[in-house]
């Protein structure tokens, strides 16, 4: 009886310190690195908020310090990572499993929906995603400038032979291969995927990187997916410079995947270095003033030769860890931003005035961009569809601000001449029909603008005590030298059924 009891007091105490230790031990210095995991820890929540008033998220900011901080934290991590992949075979990483010959892939539910092709696009989507390409290209076709789409492919596609046998595929026809043929076939896009080079090289060299990188093709695979873009270049422009495999000293290197220090996995790659200097120079804070999501990963080039062509691109990762800096060896500009912000394309388009225009995204990303291209707010229908418009009178209409300051005269606007952008912010109306009109045009010297209309404004909505006007803001982008050369700018209110314009607003560049 008594050895039981003391047994059982053993065993309490023995838990007691267990539970305990962590809680004594915990962290108390702000800004700790986690050893493992490579990242600051949270830091212990204050009452007050640097404007001086209560903290509404202590509690979550508490637990989040408090499961950040507490002792040995790095060692259970550890362990747990080590037992978890010895055990099981599997990563504590919520992102990545591991396949067939300890191949790493990037997952998410939608990822794995679209390898089991679970996601497979209904007819009413690909109408929407085809009348939304088409608008694209047909204004671009008036502007005698070519478009472009890229659809670049996940490693899941090209490696399918590694994936966990586990997750089963239904049928062999992917979202992918159904849109790209609906839009080449019904809109005449000039759609591609590098698929088939990609398979065809694949029997030579290993095209993705294995361990390393669980999302991305290798500097091999980047390069086949470089000279098929290039090949869909030339056919618009055929002396187009393209580079070759001989362009390259192609070196050997390890590189090592390392999660928390415990499990570790190993592949060779090979580093693509130009045997002659670059006549690409990157331009720094391009695109500083343009509020871009994701604007770390946008990038701009200028070209030792001036008469080539510009290009615009609007891309992902595929292209701009990989590409980008050998892309702008062919082009005098080459403007290249993350495919995000590919609802604002038409602004884009506008302001930098390409020769050709690059579309591309990842498979497994279809379901951001493809929505955003659908509900952007931007028209593509050029101030050429309304130019013989009937005039009315009596344009409701107010420019709030100037590069986020406020606008004090509807009469002229200061323009600060130190930036290379400018952004007007305001709202526009249909007042005859006390409506949201059709879209609002910047006219700055002979060149119509339009950016993006329809953004929300429930302040304008408020005024006037009609919900038809929520969405009545508009923003449009435009080079602060182009206004200030002007001297004088108009804006030109489209009107709800397209049947009259209203009265230019003509307003005053001051420089400030």
């Amino acid at each position: 009886m008594k050895a039981s009891k003391l047994f059982n007091v053993s065993l309490g105490v023995i838990f007691i310190t267990m539970i305990s230790i962590p809680l004594i031990t915990v962290n108390r210095t702000a800004g700790q690195i986690s050893v493992a995991e490579n990242r600051a820890l949270a830091s212990f929540p204050s009452l007050k908020t640097v404007e001086g008033t209560f903290n509404t998220q202590i509690i979550k900011e508490y637990e989040a310090w408090f499961n950040d901080n507490l002792g040995f934290r790095d060692e259970f991590l550890k362990l747990n990572t080590s037992l978890q992949y010895k055990l099981f075979g599997n990563l504590t990483r919520t992102d990545t499993i591991v396949g067939k010959n300890d191949w790493l892939y990037y997952v998410t539910p939608e990822i794995i929906k679209d390898y089991q092709h679970l996601n497979l696009p209904t007819s009413q989507q690909l109408e929407l995603w085809g009348d939304s390409f088409k608008l694209i290209n047909e204004y671009l076709d008036e502007k005698d400038i070519p478009f472009i789409t890229m659809i670049n492919l996940d490693k899941k596609t090209i490696y399918p032979e590694n994936y966990p046998s586990s997750i089963y595929k239904i049928g062999e026809v992917s979202r992918t291969d159904i849109l790209v043929d609906y839009l080449s076939s019904k809109e005449k896009l000039d759609i591609f995927t590098p698929k088939k080079a990609l398979f065809e090289a694949k029997k030579l060299q290993t095209l993705y990187s294995p361990r390393y990188d669980n999302a991305h093709w290798n500097n091999y695979g980047a390069f086949i997916g470089y000279l098929e873009l290039m090949e869909r270049v030339k056919k618009y422009y055929p002396n187009i410079k393209i580079l070759s495999w001989d362009d390259f000293e192609i070196t050997p290197y390890e590189r090592e995947f390392n999660l928390y220090d415990v499990v570790r996995f190993k592949e060779t790659d090979y580093a693509f270095k130009l045997k002659k200097e670059s006549n690409a120079v990157q331009i720094k804070d391009k695109f500083k003033d343009l509020n871009l999501i994701h604007s770390d990963l946008s990038v701009s080039y200028t070209n030792k030769d001036p008469n080539l062509p510009k290009v615009l691109i609007l891309g992902d990762s595929y292209l701009y860890n990989f590409l980008t800096p050998y892309i702008s060896e062919s082009f005098s500009e080459m403007n290249f931003i993350y495919t995000d912000n590919i609802n604002r394309l038409k602004s884009f388009i506008e302001l930098y005035n390409p020769d050709i225009v690059i579309y591309e995204n990842v498979e497994r990303m279809l379901d951001g961009t493809l929505p955003s291209i659908v509900e952007s707010s931007e028209s593509f229908k050029s101030y050429n569809s309304y130019v013989n418009l009937p005039v009315s009178s009596n344009p409701s209409f107010w420019l709030d601000y100037s590069n986020g300051e406020f606008v004090k005269s509807q009469n002229e606007v200061e323009v600060d001449t130190s930036k290379k952008l400018t952004n007007f912010v305001g709202w526009a109306l249909d007042s005859q029909e006390m409506s949201t009109a059709t879209n609002v045009f910047l006219k700055v010297g002979n060149k119509y603008y339009s950016g993006e209309y329809g953004l929300p404004r429930p302040s304008v909505s408020e005024y006037f005590n009609n919900s038809n006007l929520y969405n009545s803001g508009f923003s449009i982008n435009i080079n602060t030298e182009e206004l200030i050369d002007a001297g004088e700018i108009e804006f030109i209110i489209i009107s709800k059924d397209k049947e009259h314009q209203y009265k230019p607003i003509k307003i005053k560049i001051v420089e400030k």
